[in-house]
């Protein structure tokens, strides 16, 4: 919006206490209070006349009194101060007119006090503002037309952008405001927070006011991702410092800064770049050329923010014009976002500037509609867009012990916010019971059981998405504590609860009722404020309980129970319980709980190892068609799963025929030589890492979350598996598949998208399987760096194939192979081949077989992609080489599929020859040898595999020695690969680095490699408690032995 980072801005002593618009409990300020004094009422503070005698003596005069007498008794006395301040404007400005030199003065002796102001206070004003103008106006004008976008000015800014304004005399319009304006801001607040530096006083303000505004949005939206908009950022200053409270505070998001002068947001362009070492990434900083009034072209739709600041940019507007910025604040909102808003203090400014001062402010054009922002209900604003005035208060209560001792004022406003599915996120406790007689009845418990049973606390925490939730569920008096996870979708699945909670009351209950396995289903009855859980056989055989959950409030929850009989009779109904909403804290993560079952101990035994490796290939040979069939409905090729399931069978039988040598200690043999050793063994003992974290791609949803899911457990490690949310059938099969084949939650899945991800590192686990594109594994590394959490990651990459001089037999071996692999998997698979470097010898007769091989496939030529965004990705790295395609390209391809093609010598700049494929596509080019092949496989990034597909012996040697990749296949395909438990498979340089998939290489990666030494006796150090060799003297007299012997 308006210039708001040029200007120092107005405080004042302390005063006696004006009511706060917001209707605010009066507070009476003590003489002790602290005094406020800033930069502009400093500058405009030299009139000290008798306004007030002044203006009763002219309103006093009988024809006054006569029009207006009734209307000037009514006033209270800040309508007055305004009032007296708006009659002597017109004089002040005719005076001005008169003298325009003095004007012109005046701001320039405004603007050099301040500049003068800012070097005593160690603020470099000046010199920075020169260092921002050396960059010659030429470059500026350059980045100015680059981030300018055409806009109709509103009429009030207008005159602000091309006519004086903040003692410039051409306003925001002009490159001094805006190479000013960085260390202006920094000096008008610093007296806020006298013992800070300028920067860092500014920066705790800015803290102040995020932090208030969070606290009101975690109550209604507690994800930690949230979208912030600075509405009149001027140069950045402030959203800068957003920008790193949100971080501090350990958020994660946006925040885009918008605003009306072009050159201010050139100039926040800039100090984007300058200052993008101070931030860790995780709130993204864009600035925008855009009318705070009108965000639609800017392409903020209605609620699509969690959060919006408006930091002193009011009191630069006409009052009509910030109550339709309040509007259109409270439309961009989401439901329950908040307005964070900051501006001078009203109250302060009223009691402390003369009418003089504040006509003087106003007719210089230092702030034009000064008296409008001063007669402007804010609070009254604000309700009448929307939003609810949550917080009313200022900053540093340290310093200002009142609001009207304070120049500042903070406000938090919220949009009012629908229940959601947030609503359910945080932490719930009984509040009462109604009518639950007959529940206890249909138990059986016993009337001396009633009371106890009725006044129960009871404990919940949910996280609710919408097809699934999770519960923790505590009941002290019983020592129950339940975790789960359930899933609405109308499907029948176990329960978690073995018998009815209540009769635990009772000791003749307790021993009566046996556990029972039982199956319960959720559903929605009014998405997303109701769902019902409906139980069978519970709690007796016989009986359904029907239990339904309502929220009827941000923080009320309606729990409600009814028992039906076989014959449909009800046993129990209307048995009310109600819970209150005590937190908005979400329930631990799954790491977290992970965390703690691991601190037991349970996943080191061998046992627990090897019943953990029987489960996973239960769950997978116990579900192949629901695998094949979610895999289909996701479009994985191939979708079907028996293959997969033989690769799983070896891998078991492997792990548990060697793994109780693995987890045994390892001796080791001393190296020190004989004078040097002290008697004592040494050993190297594996011992589980913690909590592993597998996420996993969605071109094998399944195989590669428990492929690397056996090398966690057979390590002895719990694991979250977070599943491809691309491939969403699949990922809601995982989840329930873990939940039914690990009861005790030692896997756990955790369902969504790269927020998920985020969370759980944070957590933070302690180690980290990614599979997937390099540039979000780079993204997980740098939050594993964070945290210092290990990292394996299996990326592919482009994998070469150098196709020798061959006679036609094997030819046509490798081109069915290659295209066979193609089609088979739609090239969507790590090792597949990316392209092929030919002999020339042999290229037109291979090209030739490659044709025939692919024509052959008939309707299997077309690969059905994963999805259409990703054939589109595919597609437009086949366009411009149509004419290069062989066999030529097919028309009518559906939306998500690409034909397997070969693209014949493509330019080897293309993305085509610098991306990974991943697709049906196949470049393929012409060399002269095989160390030409060599050379061009050396000049890229290192590859997952590469081929060599070779009857030379020597060109098989020259690959293993000068090539380097994560692994070489010569004269085999990708299975052939995967064949060997004993032979780790994983990537080098970037095709990713760690051995995660299987055997031997998997548990050592997942497992710390301790090593032990045990001295028979005490071995002590050359610096310590033993001496060097021959030297003598050392600590002790069996030391001083030692050497004399």
């Amino acid at each position: 919006m308006g210039n708001k980072s040029s200007r120092p801005q107005a405080s004042a002593a302390a005063a006696p206490m004006t009511p706060s618009p917001s209707g605010a409990t009066p507070t009476v300020q003590s003489p002790a209070d602290a005094v406020a004094q800033g930069q502009v009422q400093k500058a405009f503070a030299n009139d000290h006349g008798d306004w007030d005698s002044v203006f009763e003596s002219l309103s006093s005069h009988h024809y006054v009194q006569e029009k207006y007498g009734q209307m000037l008794e009514d006033l209270t006395d800040a309508e007055r101060k305004v009032l007296q301040a708006r009659t002597l404007v017109p004089l002040q400005a005719a005076a001005f007119a008169k003298k325009p030199a003095s004007l012109l003065a005046k701001r320039s002796g405004v603007l050099n006090g301040y500049r003068d102001f800012a070097e005593k206070k160690n603020i470099p004003w000046r010199t920075d503002a020169a260092q921002l103008e050396q960059r010659g106006v030429a470059v500026w004008e350059a980045e100015r037309a680059a981030k300018k976008r055409k806009l109709v000015m509103p009429p009030y800014y207008e005159a602000c952008y091309n006519g004086p304004i903040h003692s410039y005399n051409s306003g925001n319009g002009e490159w001094m405001a805006a190479f000013d304006a960085p260390s202006a801001y920094l000096l008008v607040h610093l007296h806020h927070y006298p013992e800070l530096s300028a920067q860092a006083a500014f920066d705790a303000l800015h803290e102040e006011l995020d932090r208030q505004a969070l606290e009101v949005l975690a109550e209604t939206s507690p994800a930690r991702f949230v979208r912030v908009l600075d509405v009149g950022c001027g140069v950045g200053t402030s959203t800068f410092s957003t920008a790193r409270s949100l971080e501090q505070l350990g958020r994660i998001g946006s925040i885009i800064g918008v605003d009306l002068s072009d050159y201010f947001i050139t100039v926040a362009e800039h100090l984007k770049q300058v200052r993008s070492g101070e931030f860790d990434g995780t709130v993204s900083i864009d600035f925008m050329h855009g009318d705070g009034l009108d965000l639609a072209p800017c392409g903020f739709a209605d609620g699509t923010l969690e959060m919006v600041t408006v930091s002193e940019v009011t009191h630069e507007m006409p009052k009509k014009v910030s109550e339709q910025l309040f509007r259109e604040v409270a439309r961009v909102l989401a439901p329950g976002g908040v307005l964070a808003y900051l501006d001078i203090n009203q109250a302060q400014v009223l009691k402390d500037s003369s009418p003089g001062a504040i006509a003087e402010r106003i007719a210089t054009s230092n702030e034009p509609y000064f008296d409008q922002f001063l007669e402007l209900d804010i609070a009254a604003a604000m309700r009448a867009a929307g939003l609810e005035v949550v917080k009313d208060t200022w900053p540093n209560h340290k310093k200002y012990a009142t609001l009207e001792s304070s120049s500042l004022r903070i406000m938090v406003a919220r949009k009012n916010a629908a229940l959601s599915l947030d609503t359910w996120m945080g932490r719930w406790a009984l509040d009462r019971r109604e009518n639950w007689l007959p529940w206890l009845q249909c138990l059986g418990v016993p009337e001396s059981a009633h009371e106890a049973a009725t006044k129960a606390p009871d404990f919940h925490q949910y996280r609710v998405t919408e097809d699934g939730f999770y519960m923790d569920h505590q009941i002290p008096g019983q020592t129950l504590h339940l975790r789960f996870s359930s899933f609405i979708d109308g499907t029948w699945h176990e329960s978690p609860y073995k018998k009815p909670t209540t009769t635990q009351f009772d000791e003749e209950q307790k021993e009566k009722i046996a556990e029972n396995v039982t199956e319960w289903k959720h559903q929605w009855v009014a998405f997303p404020t109701c769902f019902e859980s409906t139980t069978k056989e519970f709690p007796f055989p016989g009986k359904t309980l029907v239990l339904r959950r309502e929220l009827i409030g941000l923080d009320t929850m309606k729990y409600s129970v009814q028992v039906t009989s076989e014959d449909g009779s009800l046993a129990a109904e209307n048995c009310i319980a109600y819970y209150k909403k005590t937190s908005t804290e979400p329930p631990v993560s799954v790491a977290v709980e992970l965390k703690e079952r691991f601190a037991t101990g349970l996943s080191r035994s061998l046992e627990w190892r090897q019943e953990a490796l029987s489960k996973i290939l239960a769950l997978a040979e116990e579900n192949m068609d629901a695998i094949s069939a979610a895999q289909a409905e996701d479009h994985v090729s191939p979708s079907a799963f028996m293959g997969a399931i033989m690769m799983m069978k070896s891998a078991v039988a492997f792990y548990k025929a060697n793994l109780a040598s693995w987890v045994a200690a390892q001796a080791k043999d001393e190296t020190l030589p004989p004078f040097l050793r002290t008697e004592g063994d040494w050993e190297v003992v594996p011992e589980p890492k913690g909590v592993g974290l597998v996420v996993a791609p969605w071109n094998a949803p399944v195989l590669l979350c428990l492929l690397p899911l056996m090398g966690m457990v057979a390590a002895g490690n719990l694991c979250v598996l977070k599943p491809s949310e691309t491939a969403k059938a699949t990922s809601r099969l995982i989840a329930k598949l873990i939940t039914k084949y690990f009861p005790g939650r030692e896997v756990l899945v955790a369902e969504g998208g790269p927020e998920v991800v985020v969370e759980l590192i944070n957590t933070p686990v302690d180690h980290i399987l990614f599979t997937g594109g390099g540039s979000i594994a780079k993204k997980i590394l740098a939050l594993a760096a964070k945290h210092i959490t290990p990292v394996s990651l299996e990326l592919g990459g482009k994998n070469p194939c150098f196709v020798d001089a061959s006679d036609a037999e094997n030819l046509a071996l490798y081109v069915a192979e290659i295209v066979g692999t193609k089609s088979y998997f739609g090239g969507q698979f790590c090792q597949a081949h990316d392209y092929c470097l030919v002999h020339e010898k042999v290229f037109d007769q291979f090209l030739e077989l490659l044709e025939e091989k692919i024509n052959a496939l008939g309707p299997r030529r077309s690969c059905q992609m994963i999805n259409a965004g990703h054939a589109q990705r595919i597609k437009a790295m086949l366009a411009g080489h149509e004419k290069i395609a062989r066999p030529p390209l097919p028309e009518g391809e559906a939306e998500d599929e690409v034909p397997v093609t070969v693209l014949v010598c493509p330019d080897l700049n293309s993305e085509l020859m610098k991306e990974e494929v991943f697709g049906p596509l196949l470049p393929i080019v012409r060399v002269a040898s095989a160390a030409e092949a060599i050379e061009f496989v050396k000049g890229r990034p290192k590859p997952l595999v590469t081929y060599c597909y070779s009857q030379d012996e020597a060109a098989w040697a020259a690959f293993r020695d000068a090539t380097s990749s994560g692994n070489l296949s010569i004269n085999a395909g990708p299975q052939r690969m995967q064949s060997n438990l004993n032979v780790g498979f994983g990537g080098v340089g970037d095709s990713g680095f760690g051995y995660s998939i299987w055997g031997r290489a998997a548990f050592d990666d997942y497992s710390h490699h301790k090593a032990v030494f045990t001295g028979k006796k005490f071995a002590g150090s050359a610096w310590g408690a033993a001496p060097p060799p021959g030297k003598g003297g050392g600590k002790g007299k069996e030391t001083e032995d030692a050497a004399k012997k």
